[in-house]
């Protein structure tokens, strides 16, 4: 599963709690929290096999290896938490993303369907690549699934530049700036995206620090402190779905 921030991270985009660090890059690691002490994550970032890239024709990306690392959190970390949930419960009106490959015809794919709190609103809006993956977040204009449960979304976002593609056709691409500093360059897109039936969704809304349990699966937006440590200014929790617990019969 491809979880960023955000979004935000993914990509699942957590970064925006991150520009007091700005000299320093912001990377999002995929990891296995293994231990928690209240002040420093243990993690074991997760190997996965070759991704698919985010754009036909691209050079593949090389497979993951797995390491482990120690990211220490701050005052002002933000957490999110993830929840899998339904394409279903995502309609006009919301504020949703998702990671994508991009087909030879341009079609965009979901890889992975993010539906954000009210309270996440504008997190990461925009059409930009991560990694090896595409990532659209903005406003759903529309959301449908037919009877095989394959779905489509339309988003509505705001972006950095116009980018001219020949033949008088355009795309908004980049990260949406801030409307105290947006410039005069930006722009605003929609983005149609199929959504093949099984694609993960997830939930995310704000969450704390209580979500650090180890065993969880984290991804964390990192980045180096004044003394050369990793520190989260962001990080995703994906919380497991609750088991129910089974009732105990009545004696007959």
């Amino acid at each position: 599963m491809f979880l960023l921030a955000c979004a935000a991270a993914q990509l699942i985009n957590i970064s925006a709690a991150a520009q007091s660090f700005a000299a320093e890059p912001v990377v999002r690691v995929k990891a296995k929290l293994t231990a928690f002490d209240g002040q420093v994550m243990s993690l074991e970032s997760i190997s996965r096999e070759q991704p698919p890239p985010a754009r036909a024709g691209a050079p593949p990306q090389p497979a993951k290896t797995s390491e482990t690392l120690s990211v220490s959190v701050l005052p002002d970390t933000r957490y999110v938490r993830s929840d899998r949930t339904s394409f279903d419960v995502i309609k006009r009106g919301d504020y949703a993303g998702a990671a994508v490959s991009q087909g030879r015809d341009g079609r965009l794919k979901a890889l992975d369907v993010y539906s954000y709190a009210q309270a996440l609103r504008g997190t990461g809006e925009g059409r930009f690549a991560e990694g090896e993956r595409l990532i659209v977040n903005g406003a759903v204009s529309a959301a449908s699934t037919d009877s095989k449960q394959a779905g489509s979304l339309i988003l509505h976002y705001r972006g950095a530049v116009l980018s001219g593609l020949g033949r008088g056709r355009t795309l908004c691409e980049g990260r949406a700036s801030p409307p105290a500093y947006a410039s005069a360059l930006a722009c605003e897109g929609d983005a149609t995206i199929d959504v093949p039936p099984g694609t993960p969704v997830s939930a995310l809304t704000v969450g704390d620090k209580s979500l650090l349990a180890p065993g969880r699966l984290v991804t964390v937006a990192m980045t180096k402190g004044n003394d050369g440590k990793n520190i989260a200014p962001g990080v995703i929790v994906e919380v497991p779905p609750s088991v129910p617990v089974e009732k105990p019969q009545s004696p007959q």
